[in-house]
């Protein structure tokens, strides 16, 4: 088994040997992030992915569509996530020019992989396969993501029918 520097299980390291993820880490750049901090805030443009390698985050999706002033009660916390969760967020921004979908949080001190578009791009270029398993296994990443916001909706529109009905 190979071994992940980053954190045995991370989902876009699936099936690499170390060769190649010691090539897709070179591209990465290990940043500290303080405790409080934004990461990734909702709406703002991005180019960046990142991986949790040290400490926990939360993310956090507006659920009402803003009128007026801004309002954080509006936000829903999606989930908090740890380093040993093998967190990956911001893989969207490696495939289009897009607003980003949810902001994110330092819960406590962060250390992330930051991995820009330019770079993976590069990356892929250079080394076709290596790009392809990497691209898979983000593509993978964001169905499992999409599959769980569908089962959400429909919980929620089952709640909105069941509240309405009555």
């Amino acid at each position: 088994m190979t071994k992940d520097p980053v954190g045995e299980g991370t989902s876009i390291l699936k099936g690499l040997s170390e060769e190649e993820i010691r090539r897709f880490l070179s591209i990465a750049r290990a940043i500290r992030v303080p405790r409080g901090k934004v990461i990734l805030r909702e709406g703002e443009d991005g180019d960046t992915m990142y991986l949790l390698r040290e400490g926990m985050v939360e993310v956090s999706k507006t659920m009402v569509l803003q009128s007026g002033s801004e309002n954080s009660s509006r936000d829903k916390i999606l989930s908090k996530l740890s380093a040993g969760d093998h967190a990956v967020f911001g893989e969207v921004a490696l495939f289009e020019q897009s607003k980003r979908t949810a902001t994110v949080i330092a819960l406590t001190d962060c250390t992330l992989l930051e991995i820009h578009k330019k770079d993976f791009h590069r990356l892929a270029e250079e080394d076709p396969c290596l790009g392809y398993k990497i691209t898979c296994n983000i593509a993978e990443l964001l169905c499992s993501r999409l599959r769980k916001t569908g089962e959400d909706m429909v919980k929620l529109t089952t709640a909105l029918s069941i509240a309405l009905s009555r």
